[in-house]
């Protein structure tokens, strides 16, 4: 066994992973959904910087069980995607989804739940000079004469391909993207007749001129008027299939069919929305999908929906980023996914790309000529947006976002000349037939451009005489703790899990494990990886390092291996119990208070209800009371020891206590304030102003909003397991 590199024990999987450095199309029911309410909250985890929708849930749960989950939380169904067990729960506004999902995930009653994160467009830059190229430049445009350095032969080598007959001809590359303008004189031909809009129940539009008036009413009326910030998907179009016709530009696949599936609507959009994008283009004939945008942190939504594509043996893209450091977002990270760094017009890394050990490829981003939306309705008349009036409809534009459309393209070139060929084995070819040679390691792979520069001609010598690259492999690996009675049983709360390529740059993947203990590698490189697993997840706990149970080893995949039978792997540690018992429960009033003592500190306790949730009200939400006796004039130090204690952190809880005397009324300051803790040193000091008997009231700070005085069921809630504290009282 090799000893690790790195601590599992303080990492998180986004942190672990940086340390390591045509299927037959289904008809799916429309579901039955709630209409989700105006202009839902929007909220930031703290701990990754993900932003997601404060009320809404996503959760992994069959139909029925779903059905019973929503009411016990007094929640809405407003969304579904039948193919992965998944709901869309809007929850009470007193709720946060982040917490609920927290609880839920604790307690091993779905396979996952989490907050309904937003996803955000790879943000690109346009050439200011050149934002729309004059209508003159785009007059009788052709390969060989336009400034679209990309395709010739110092960049991509298109030509080579297209001229041994590699054109992409009968593949179907799935855009999931903002709406692409499918009337462009450049898309109008290589469409494949249909466009999808997730939002509700989906919808399916077969008419450019019907899609373009879906575009227009985004804004709430189809007024001719589209917001400007719709072009994104367009370009990203253009790569791939733009026609080759003597006018224009042209994509790296112009045989190729490009189908759009709307994820911004404009702006941001739920991961949830994203999944059905996805799910849709793979039930609808997509070969091939490209996913230019991305976010931070692990979303168990988009992992099930890329699995679902892989498994189908669809061939998932993503653009690597734009942040020009080494970190791992979603979709790029995940197992499966060819993720496309960018390069400049020298063929150098482009210096916002971003890098790391997932980085499969390169390709040209920097300064591409690519279309922009011209929005044509059938009488000729323009729709006004992103490209102003006298436009060309072409554009100079920066990103991985199209760095990764020329890899999905190439993906097209593959599988129209090799239908038969797995996700694997297509992104295999891509890496042995790249020029290594434009990054740091000039025989190999490195972490910047991946296994270097697309090369269409070197990859169709490969294709005209082979070999092929074996199959990819699929792996499932089972975490399975000791539990309290000393036996194994599967890890319910998520477990980070890492498989580490051979090397200091050998590929890296990573995935959390669901309810089940399992999580899911599929489509990656057969061979033998150092397994490295962590459990449980210390964002889901709230725990500490020491309290993490961690494991290294090795785990071979093999050549065609479904992954239907789980691998599993004992931990000793680990073990995690989503219901402690707190020694002095029930003392939620004042007349269950429990006797604590001058000069001793309290057990161990929780502010939490497992039987708290929306449907019973605050009046649940866990309060703890404890009395003692004290005399008049006596001074003490009532420190609170919880998660922002100085000397050691404790739990997830952000406490706060009160003190109230015999009658309950709580002590206050001079200003008629209640008491309450110093928030440096969580110590609240206090005279006492006569003999008799006094109570300390505990509860979580955003609950029991001192502004508030005496109505202590206010503010938000936290209802953790991890909400650890005990209480010290000290004489001064």
């Amino acid at each position: 066994m090799k000893t690790p590199r790195f601590g599992l024990a303080a990492l998180t999987l986004t942190a672990l992973l940086a340390a390591c450095g045509q299927p037959t199309p289904v008809q799916v029911p429309a579901p039955s959904v709630a209409a989700p309410s105006p202009a839902a909250p929007v909220a930031v985890n703290g701990r990754t910087g993900a932003r997601y929708l404060r009320q809404q849930l996503v959760v992994n749960l069959p139909a029925p069980a779903a059905e019973a989950l929503a009411a016990r939380l007094n929640a809405r169904i407003i969304d579904r995607i039948p193919q992965l067990d998944v709901v869309v729960l809007e929850l009470p506004a007193a709720d946060d989804a982040l917490e609920v999902a927290a609880l839920l995930n604790r307690e091993g009653e779905v396979r996952y739940a989490a907050p309904h994160h937003l996803a955000e467009r790879e943000p690109d830059q346009k050439t200011p000079e050149q934002a729309a190229l004059g209508a003159q430049a785009a007059v009788n445009q052709t390969f060989d004469s336009l400034p679209q350095y990309a395709l010739d032969q110092n960049h991509m080598a298109a030509q080579a391909a297209w001229d041994a007959g590699f054109t992409g001809a009968g593949v179907t590359v799935g855009v999931v993207d903002d709406p692409s303008d499918v009337s462009h004189p450049d898309l109008k031909a290589t469409w494949s007749g249909k466009a999808y809009d997730p939002r509700g129940a989906g919808k399916v539009y077969t008419t450019a001129q019907s899609w373009l008036d879906m575009i227009d009413g985004l804004d709430g009326s189809v007024n001719g008027q589209v917001d400007p910030s719709i072009e994104h998907g367009t370009a990203v179009a253009s790569t791939i299939t733009a026609a080759k016709d003597g006018k224009g530009i042209v994509g790296v696949a112009p045989g190729a069919k490009f189908q759009p599936s709307m994820i911004f609507a404009p702006g941001s959009v739920g991961t949830a929305a994203i999944a059905k994008a996805i799910l849709w283009q793979v039930d609808n004939g997509a070969q091939v999908l490209n996913n230019s945008w991305g976010g931070p942190g692990y979303d168990p939504t988009i992992k099930l929906a890329v699995d679902y594509a892989l498994r189908k043996n669809v061939t998932v893209v993503a653009s690597a980023g734009n942040s020009s450091r080494e970190e791992w977002s979603r979709p790029a990270m995940l197992p499966g996914v060819i993720a496309s760094a960018a390069l400049d017009i020298n063929n150098k890394k482009a210096s916002f790309s971003t890098f790391g050990r997932h980085i499969s490829v390169a390709a040209p981003g920097v300064d591409v000529l690519l279309a922009a939306p011209l929005f044509l309705n059938d009488d000729g008349s323009r729709k006004s947006g992103a490209t102003p009036a006298g436009g060309s409809g072409y554009q100079l534009i920066s990103g991985t976002s199209f760095s990764g459309p020329y890899t999905a393209g190439t993906a097209a070139l593959i599988l129209g000349a090799r239908p038969d060929l797995d996700p694997y084995q297509v992104r295999r070819l891509m890496e042995e037939t790249a020029d290594a040679s434009v990054g740091s390691s000039a025989g190999g792979f490195d972490r910047e451009t991946g296994y270097g520069a697309i090369r269409l001609d070197r990859l169709a010598e490969r294709l005209k005489n082979g070999p092929m690259p074996e199959r990819g492999g699929t792996v499932r690996i089972q975490v399975q703790v000791k539990g309290d009675t000393g036996t194994y049983v599967a890890a319910t709360t998520a477990s980070d899990v890492i498989l580490e390529g051979a090397g200091p740059d050998g590929m890296v993947y990573g995935a959390q494990t669901d309810s089940r203990g399992e999580a899911l590698f599929a489509a990656i490189a057969p061979g033998k990886y150092t397994l490295r697993i962590g459990t449980p997840d210390l964002l889901v706990t709230g725990g500490k390092p020491e309290e993490r149970g961690t494991y290294v080893g090795e785990v071979t995949v093999t050549s065609g291996d479904a992954g239907t039978t789980p691998t599993v792997f004992q931990l000793d540690k680990g073990y995690y119990n989503p219901f402690p018992t707190d020694p002095y429960e029930a003392n939620d009033t004042l007349a269950s208070a429990k006797p604590v003592e001058v000069g001793k500190a309290t057990d161990l306790a929780y502010i939490f209800n497992k039987d708290y949730n929306a449907t019973t009200g605050k009046d649940k939400y866990d309060v703890d009371f404890y009395s003692f006796s004290g005399t008049a004039g006596q001074k003490l130090d009532i420190v609170l020891h919880d998660k922002y204690y100085p000397s050691e952190a404790l739990g997830n809880l952000w406490g706060v206590v009160y003190i109230r005397d015999a009658a309950g009324v709580t002590l206050k300051d001079a200003s008629g304030r209640p008491l309450k803790p110093n928030t440096v040193t969580n110590i609240l000091s206090v005279t006492l102003p006569s003999t008799g008997t006094y109570f300390l009231q505990v509860g979580a700070y955003t609950h029991l909003n001192p502004t508030n005085g005496e109505a202590p069921y206010t503010g938000t809630v936290s209802n953790s397991s991890q909400n650890k504290y005990f209480l010290e009282l000290r004489q001064k």
